[in-house]
This record gives C-alpha cells, structure tokens and sequence, in this order.
C-alpha cells in the first residue's frame, strides 16, 4: 500500500487556492478554527469556500478539530461538558456536509500546572475520557465518519505560545488503551509530538524560560511508555489510520522542515506505509497562506515511499 499523501489548510478561501495549485495534491486535511464552527452561516461559509473549488470526487478530505471549545475553554477530552459535546456535534456534522472520511479530535487534558503531571491523574483521566470519547464515536460513525484522536507533545504551546501540559496523551499506550475501549476510535499519529515525547525521556536538555520541567521527565520515566519511534509505532499497531508529518528537536522544536530534526523521516514513512493509508504534511509556515514546507515535505515523502529517499 502506498499512502497518500497530503497538505494541511485551513477552509480560507486563499489557503485553498494555495494548497489546489498545480501540482495539487491527492487531498488535504482541513483545521477547522473555533470561528469556523462558531455559527450554523460559519459552517455554511466552510461548505461554499469548498464547494467553489469544485473539488473531484475521489478528492480526501479530512478534519481536524480545533484547540479551544465553543465557550472559550481549551478543548479537553476529559472535560465531559456541553459546549465540548456541541463542539463534537458541529466537527462531525460539518465533516458530513463536506464528505470528510475522518475527524480528529486531541487526546488532550490542558493544565498549565506541572504539578498535574502524576500516574494517580493519568489513571483518573483516562478514565474521564471514555465518556466524551464513547460520544464522539457515536456521533461520527453514526454520520459515516471515522472518529480519530491524535497524541500529544510534551509541553503544550496551544497555538497560543504558551506552555501547558497533558497527563494523557504523551506515550502510545494511551492513544491504544483509548482506542481499544472505543470500538471504531483509530489513531493519528503526529510524528513531530511523538519525537518531542521521546525526547524528554531520553534526557534531552533544554532551557525552558520559566518552566520547572521536573514533574515532566518524572512523570514520563514512570508512566509506561517507549524509548524508540519503532516502539512507539509497534505499541500503536493497526489503530493508526494516518500520520501527521514533520520533524522535530528538543523540547519544543515542533513542527520542523523535513530533514531538520532528529527524525528519519524517510524511514519512517517507509515503515508507516505498511499500514497507514494517508500522511497529512504538517511543517509550520513562516506564512500559513503559503504551503512551501509543507509541498517540499510532500515531494519528500513521495520520493522515500517510491524508493528514492
């Protein structure tokens, strides 16, 4: 099986053109801002900027939920909360006015404490989980729609630069403990947030400006977890069903150009096209409304996956 791969947009009118022009790829995943799913005329206006692009019908779409909730709170998948419930309901319903095959929703609990990074709080949390999580599924398979959740990076910037943490989320074993307790719930997995995690475990140093990364390292040496990014994939198995790309270094490098960081990515890839039939490019933009990382990172990965990289 050969994946197919694709860029990342958000539905604006200008990303689209960008992420369409020649040479245009097999599809794209679509992040969708809280104001995209704000108002019935936002989501409106997701399915006419979309619908004006005349896309064909073997086109992929996917979703991908946003980081803060309908009432203004970080989107939290323990938090059980109606804003967060009506939040999943506008995902999966726009998600089926557009004809995405999936919508992702984190693996996420933010909290700015470090002090919450404790196995007691990961068991309690996972927990928590299951039932916003059991809901999701519903909702999404119920509208023909893959439900996916997507693992997270050690320190948290929530697009927002700031520094939050998640006691689940970080290690493969949680995405597949999740997943095997919701029949239907596959995995992304986020090759950038996975390196970031591996590398607090193997003891990477990083000044972190007015962070007390203590609990952190501590709390990813005892929880159960992988040393490699093989292990990583081997403990996720089958519940992946796409990968987000990027490379990544340090503690908060995320999100790098394809060769800048510690990952391997031709190898990688290889080795994700065994099971995983899409990769989503997901390198930072010094301009989102132009895709260039992104496409070299696409030529990249298709010249490792046809034995050229």
């Amino acid at each position: 099986m050969t994946p197919l791969v694709l860029l990342k947009a958000r539905p604006t009118p200008t990303q689209l053109a960008d992420r369409l022009r020649v040479p245009r790829p097999a599809g794209l995943e679509l992040y969708l801002d809280t104001a995209d799913l704000a108002t019935p005329e936002a989501m409106d206006g997701v399915v006419a900027n979309l619908e004006a692009c005349d896309l064909p019908s073997n086109f992929v779409l996917l979703v991908e939920g946003p980081i803060r909730s309908l009432d203004g709170e970080f989107f939290d998948l323990t938090r059980d909360s109606d804003a967060d419930r009506e939040l999943t309901r506008r995902i999966v319903d726009l998600s089926r006015r557009i004809g995405a095959r999936g919508a992702n929703v984190h693996a996420i609990a933010p909290d700015s404490e470090p002090a919450s990074l404790t196995l007691e709080n990961r068991a309690r949390l996972l927990d928590r989980a299951l039932g916003p999580l059991r809901f999701f599924a519903d909702v999404a398979l119920d509208a023909g729609i893959v439900p996916t959740i997507e693992n997270m990076p050690p320190i948290l910037r929530m697009r927002e630069s700031g520094f939050y943490y998640s006691a689940i989320g970080m290690p493969p074993q949680d995405m597949f403990e999740l997943a095997q307790a919701v029949p239907g719930v596959r995995v992304i997995l986020d090759t950038s947030h996975a390196q970031l995690y591996l590398n607090v475990r193997r003891g990477v140093q990083e000044e972190v400006p007015g962070q007390d990364l203590g609990p952190l390292r501590q709390f990813c040496a005892q929880a159960p977890g992988v040393d490699s990014m093989d292990a990583y994939v081997d403990v996720l198995g089958e519940t992946i069903i796409a990968s987000h790309v990027a490379n990544a270094a340090g503690l908060l490098g995320e999100g790098l150009p394809y060769s800048e960081g510690d990952i391997d990515l031709d190898w990688l890839l290889v080795r994700l096209a065994r099971q995983v039939p899409y990769l989503v490019t997901e390198t930072l933009e010094p301009d989102n409304n132009r895709a260039d990382l992104m496409r070299e990172a696409r030529e990249r990965a298709l010249l490792a996956l046809n034995g050229h990289g």
